[in-house]
């Protein structure tokens, strides 16, 4: 029995609880995912998983070496990897999670002459709202906003989450433009909430002294931004977003700035954008290759 192979398997079976699925992942047959499996467990002398015909579930030492697998192999990898670079260019798989909008509007145009640049890398791009562990699911690299709350993870800044108050110019018309935070009150606002959210917009004071914090009202809230950029372009009121969704909408004169006297403050900016990656990866070449591609190519949408 070839034993690494055998423990790569029981990881990707331990990770999905389905032979079918991991057998797919694999690229080999599910019986043969399961006679590695078998013989794992006789080599070892326990039981790692308990099978019914409905289920397959982790037994107690099947958890314990699934978790010292993870990090082991991950390890074992990036060795590899660290080696093989001193031969050649950045290659190999290259998973990425990235925020849903944040990828789609700043990664994904970046993804042709990325790989152009790096032939030889594949490039596994996944775009979701939800938080990733990086370990449990074989990610090489995630851009997360706002506050870092996993200390193991090596971070590295990307940019600032700096918002824009913004409406189109039709929106204005026969209204009179809002000059303090507080005349927000007096218009329809679009609001962005995740669930069970308070929504508030805090501002800076122009001298720098405090700041103020309103609670705008109006007939959109929405938990995605494109949809209240959307309305916004549509002219349907004002609106809080990102600098890097509407700087094309502003120097088009599609939109327009409010109260830049009074600069966005939020959690969110003052936490920035990074990106992280698990230690294991820190010498791995195309992991770098790629954050200083993206760095060098949005630098001046994240300022």
């Amino acid at each position: 029995m070839d034993m690494l192979a055998a423990m790569r398997i029981f990881q990707k079976v331990a990770s999905t609880l389905s032979f079918t699925d991991a057998s797919e992942l694999l690229g080999i047959a599910a019986s043969s995912v399961s006679r590695q499996v078998d013989a794992l467990e006789a080599q070892l002398g326990v039981k790692l998983l308990t099978r019914t015909t409905r289920r397959l579930t982790l037994t107690e030492p099947g958890h314990t070496y699934k978790e010292q697998l993870d990090t082991l192999l991950a390890e074992l990898d990036a060795v590899n990897e660290s080696i093989a670079s001193f031969a050649d260019a950045p290659r190999g798989r290259l998973k990425v999670s990235s925020p849903r909008v944040f990828g789609k509007r700043l990664l994904t145009p970046l993804i042709p002459s990325f790989l152009e640049a790096f032939p030889k890398v594949t490039l596994e791009l996944s775009l979701t709202d939800d938080y990733v562990d990086l370990v449990e699911t074989d990610t090489d690299l995630a851009i997360r906003i706002g506050a870092l709350g996993d200390s193991s993870l090596v971070s590295r800044p990307l940019g600032r989450y700096r918002r824009l108050l913004v409406c189109h110019p039709d929106f204005l018309r026969g209204r009179t433009a809002p000059q303090l935070p507080a005349d927000l009150l007096n218009h329809n606002c679009l609001r962005y909430r995740r669930s069970g959210e308070r929504v508030a917009w805090t501002f800076a004071k122009p001298d720098g002294e405090g700041c103020i914090e309103v609670a705008p009202q109006g007939d959109l809230v929405a938990n995605d931004v494109e949809v209240l950029l959307e309305s916004a372009l549509a002219g349907l009121g004002i609106a809080l977003l990102p600098y890097w969704l509407v700087r094309d909408a502003l120097a088009a004169g599609r939109l327009v700035r409010l109260l830049p006297d009074f600069p966005s403050m939020s959690t969110l900016q003052d936490a920035g954008i990074h990106f992280v990656y698990a230690i294991n990866r820190r010498q791995s070449r195309k992991v770098h290759a790629f954050i200083e591609y993206v760095m060098r190519h949005t630098a001046t949408l994240l300022i």
